[in-house]
């Protein structure tokens, strides 16, 4: 009986030893695959930062990336030279039938530049969301403290900013073709109403160069913190 009773205590003695030996072990590898899932998450977080800056970049300078180049495509270099040159003589003594040509060209030229800033503006807000997700899963599974909220906000916002911003080219598109319009009907360049609606415009630009300026210091202040 003494036997049996020595032979179970033995059994889970060895059972207690193999249980907390294999918690151990489960530990230190839970441990180690945390600690290179983190260093991936860095990496990760420091290459999307990268295409961030990147970005910004490319929408501050009225620019595209590679995909945004293959999606919004201008019109031909002659139509663009031709929608240009026409446009600088809107002011001046336009024809009647360089008005036509102009209207023409406005559907296939006008939005260009506004479909394309509107594009790398949404891409912007996109990765700065995939960014802000990189920083939170990173708390998540590190114990060290990483407040990088100032960081995450002034990127935030400058996409904010550059939203805002592609909107306001947008109402000039509206606006350049409302002018085209009223041209067209046979107002005079200095008729109350296309007066009225150059100063629309001189008031979105206004507002496009303080936003402007906004944006490039939130762009210093997400590089500095």
């Amino acid at each position: 009986m003494k036997t049996d009773t020595k032979r179970v205590t033995l059994a889970l003695i060895l059972t207690v030893i193999l249980l907390i030996t294999l918690y151990f072990v489960v530990r230190y590898t839970v441990t180690v695959q945390n600690r290179d899932t983190i260093a991936t998450l860095n990496t990760t977080i420091l290459t999307q930062e990268k295409l961030l800056i990147s970005l910004a970049e490319a929408t501050r300078a009225n620019g595209a990336d590679e995909m945004t180049q293959r999606i919004i495509v201008d019109c031909t270099a002659l139509e663009r030279q031709r929608f240009d040159t026409l446009l600088d003589r809107l002011q001046a003594n336009i024809s009647k039938t360089e008005l036509t040509e102009l209207n023409t060209l406005f559907y296939s030229c006008g939005s260009f530049y506004s479909d394309r800033k509107s594009m790398m503006a949404t891409r912007l807000i996109r990765e700065v969301e995939i960014f802000s997700d990189y920083l939170a899963l990173r708390d998540v599974l590190s114990n060290e403290s990483t407040d990088e909220s100032a960081k995450l906000t002034a990127w935030q916002k400058l996409a904010e900013a550059e939203l805002k911003v592609a909107e306001y080219f947008n109402q000039l598109v509206l606006l350049q073709g409302k002018i085209i319009s009223q041209l067209n009907a046979g107002k005079a360049a200095t008729s109350p109403e296309v007066v009225a609606t150059l100063a629309e415009v001189s008031t979105v630009r206004g507002q496009m160069l303080v936003l402007g300026n906004q944006i490039d210091v939130l762009k210093t202040e997400a590089l500095a913190i």
